[in-house]
């Protein structure tokens, strides 16, 4: 069970993590997994960490409805349910799960501090399939899959609306299909209802807070502030790989 005081720590936490989700479209939800570690166990924290962050970036994607690439959103959609399969599968088998992120460290790096003459990451409408894929089976073992779709993101023809948006939408599926996977591992939801409430309550108010933020930077500072979250992202993920 999570007390009281600690149920409004991690509220105020959501709120202020949501707000930087709200603005950059992400960094937020592995701001929030990372502080959530202090407090609890893995086998809880990525369960209600999914449904805080479900309730975050559909509040997001409802505020910038309008800015939802629906050809990106769609093969996302087919790709990432293939991917929960295949993890439901095998999560009880997976030992060492913070190896998983090695990978992502280094695409976020790449993306970062690539130099100039070496190709930029640009994927195909199409090939947002196989990302979904790859989402849906890491989202259940790692928690926050943010920064690994971050890069991807990263591209000339969307505007930073339509990067937070389209993000904001693929993320939320990804946290949607972690519910039934979490029920069907028999993960005690009701048992922790009220910290849930407060925390969905928060992202709601963090995000509207950020989304109101985002109209007022500009789009260079904003892919500014984007990298900056995302080499923020690669470091504390190294720490996690190398100092478990």
């Amino acid at each position: 069970m999570i007390s009281v005081p600690l149920t409004l720590l991690l509220g105020f936490a959501v709120i202020l993590t949501a707000i930087i989700s709200g603005v950059v479209g992400m960094a937020g939800g592995v701001t929030l997994l990372s502080f959530m570690t202090f407090f609890m166990s893995m086998e809880v924290i990525v369960p209600i960490h999914g449904i805080v962050q479900l309730s975050s970036n559909f509040s997001r994607c409802f505020f910038l409805k309008d800015k939802i690439h629906k050809r990106i959103s769609l093969f996302f959609f087919l790709g990432a349910p293939i991917g929960t399969m295949i993890t439901f599968f095998l999560i009880k088998e997976i030992k060492h799960k913070e190896f998983l992120l090695i990978p992502m460290a280094i695409l976020i790096f790449y993306t970062v501090l690539k130099p100039k003459k070496l190709p930029h990451i640009f994927i195909p409408h199409w090939g947002f399939l196989l990302l979904g894929i790859l989402t849906g089976v890491l989202a259940p073992l790692i928690g926050a899959t943010g920064p690994l779709l971050a890069p991807f993101f990263l591209r000339n023809d969307l505007d930073k609306e339509q990067i937070v948006a389209t993000k904001a939408i693929t993320q939320m599926f990804t946290h949607l299909l972690k519910i039934p996977l979490f029920l069907a591992l028999d993960f005690p939801y009701q048992d922790y209802l009220f910290p849930l409430v407060f925390m969905v309550i928060s992202a709601i108010i963090g995000t509207r807070i950020g989304v109101s933020l985002l109209g007022k930077v500009s789009e260079k500072i904003f892919i500014l502030i984007y990298k900056i979250a995302l080499l923020l992202a690669g470091i504390r993920i190294l720490t996690k790989i190398f100092l478990v």
